[in-house]
C-alpha cells in the first residue's frame, strides 16, 4: 500500500498518540502535535478531517462512534510498524539497567529469569523466553564431589548452560583415586555428546574397560543418574516475567480480560509457537525482529484465539558463539509501544550473550 508523505505522517500521529493515551485521536490534536508539524508543516483541522477519513477508507484507522475521533486498526499498526517506525537510541538510564543482564549467573534458567524480569521492567509488558532445546544441547561435563565419606554430588553441566544436580548416597566410602576415574570415564563417554544420544548409550557396552568393581558399581549408579537428569529436562520449556504489567492497561483492567490473558500465559505450547517464530528467522536483527500484531499471531488452541488476537509481540532470536539458542521478547496490547519494544528486545539480547558465553 502506498501512501502520500503526508498521509504517512498523520497515520504515525494518530497511532503514537492513540498508543499513548488510549483514546480515540481528534484532528484538532493531530493538527497540533509537534511532530507532524516539524515534518509537513502547518495543517488546518479541516485538512487533517479528510486525510483521516482516507486513512479510514484505506483500512488503517476506524472510527469507533460516529462522533469519535479514530484509533488504529492492525493494518494501521502494520504499516505504523513496517513503514514508519525507526529504533530509538537507548538511554544512559536504560544502558545501567541492562548491565545487569552481563554478569555470570548460576545457570542459562537463571540468567534468562534475571534478563526477562529487567525487560519487563525496561518495557512495561511482559517479557517471554525459551530455554535452549534439550534436542540441540550437548553434555559438557560431569563433576562428582564428596559431601561427607559416603555421600556425593553429581554436578551435570551442558554446553548451553543448563546445570543439574543429584544428591546421593554409596554404600562404602570410595577412595580419590577411584571417584577420579570414575569421572574421567564418565566424561571420556558422555563429554562433547547430543543429550538425545545421551540418552540411549548403553552402559554395558562403554563400560567394558573397567575392571574394579568399586569404580565399575559406583559408575553405573552415576550413569543411571545421568540418565534421569537428562530425561528430566523438557524440551520446551518457557520463562515468563513480568505479568502484573498487563493490569497497568485500559485493555486488561476489567476482571474478564485479566483472567483470559493470564491463562494464554500459562500455555507454553501458545506462547513457544511465538517463541519459534522470533527463533526461525534469520539471525540479524533487521530481519530477525519478529512483530506479530493481532490476528497475525500463530493460531493454536481455539480455546484462546479469541485472547491471541487481543496481542501484539516483539520478539527476536538469542544466542551464543555464534548458535541460535532460543528467543525472546515481550507481550502487550496491540496499543503496544512499539518504539520501546523494538529498541530494547535486541540490546537485551545482546547483553544476555556476554551473559550465556560466559558459562
Amino acid at each position: 500500500m502506498e501512501l502520500k508523505a503526508r498521509q504517512k505522517a498523520i497515520l504515525a500521529a494518530a497511532v503514537e498518540r492513540y498508543v499513548l493515551t488510549a483514546e480515540p485521536v481528534g484532528s484538532g490534536a493531530i493538527a497540533s502535535d509537534a511532530k507532524l508539524l516539524a515534518q509537513v508543516g502547518a495543517l488546518s483541522s479541516a485538512t487533517v478531517r479528510n486525510e483521516l477519513a482516507e486513512l479510514e477508507n484505506l483500512g488503517l484507522l476506524r472510527q469507533p462512534h460516529t462522533s469519535a475521533g479514530r484509533v488504529p486498526t492492525e493494518a494501521g499498526y502494520r504499516f505504523y510498524v513496517d513503514e514508519s517506525l525507526r529504533p530509538r537510541a537507548i538511554s544512559g538510564a536504560e544502558e545501567r539497567q541492562l548491565e545487569v543482564v552481563a554478569p555470570p549467573a548460576a545457570s542459562v534458567e537463571d540468567a534468562l529469569r534475571e534478563a526477562m524480569v529487567v525487560l519487563a521492567k525496561l518495557t512495561g509488558y511482559p517479557a517471554v523466553a525459551s530455554l535452549p532445546s534439550a534436542s540441540r544441547d550437548t553434555m559438557r561435563f560431569v563433576q562428582l564431589n564428596p559431601l561427607a565419606p559416603r555421600r556425593l554430588i553429581l554436578v551435570l553441566v551442558t554446553a548451553a548452560g543448563r546445570i543439574e544436580h543429584r544428591l546421593f548416597e554409596i554404600d562404602a566410602e570410595i577412595s580419590a583415586s577411584r571417584l577420579k576415574v570414575v569421572v574421567n570415564f564418565l566424561n571420556e563417554n558422555l563429554g562433547g555428546q547430543n543429550l538425545s544420544k545421551v540418552r540411549g548409550l548403553d552402559f554395558e557396552t562403554v563400560s567394558k574397560g573397567l575392571h574394579d568393581a568399586p569404580v565399575l558399581e559406583l559408575s553405573r549408579r552415576v550413569w543411571e543418574l545421568v540418565h534421569d537428569s537428562v530425561n528430566d529436562i523438557s524440551d520446551e520449556k518457557i520463562v515468563v516475567q513480568g505479568l502484573i504489567t498487563l493490569l497497568d492497561e485500559p485493555e486488561f483492567s476489567q476482571i474478564g480480560p485479566a483472567r483470559a490473558a493470564m491463562r494464554l500465559f500459562e500455555d507454553e505450547g501458545a506462547i513457544g509457537g511465538l517463541l519459534r517464530v522470533a527463533q526461525e528467522l534469520p539471525p540479524e536483527f533487521a530481519a530477525a525482529r519478529a512483530v506479530r500484531i493481532g490476528h497475525e499471531m500463530p493460531r493454536l488452541d481455539p480455546n484462546l484465539e479469541q485472547t491471541v488476537t487481543q496481542f501484539s509481540f516483539v520478539g527476536i532470536s538469542y544466542g551464543a558463539g555464534g548458535e541460535t539458542l532460543g528467543a525472546l521478547g515481550v507481550m502487550g496490547p496491540s496499543r503496544m509501544r512499539y518504539v520501546d519494544a523494538v529498541a530494547l528486545v535486541p540490546a537485551l539480547a545482546a547483553r544476555l550473550q556476554k551473559t550465556l558465553e560466559s558459562f
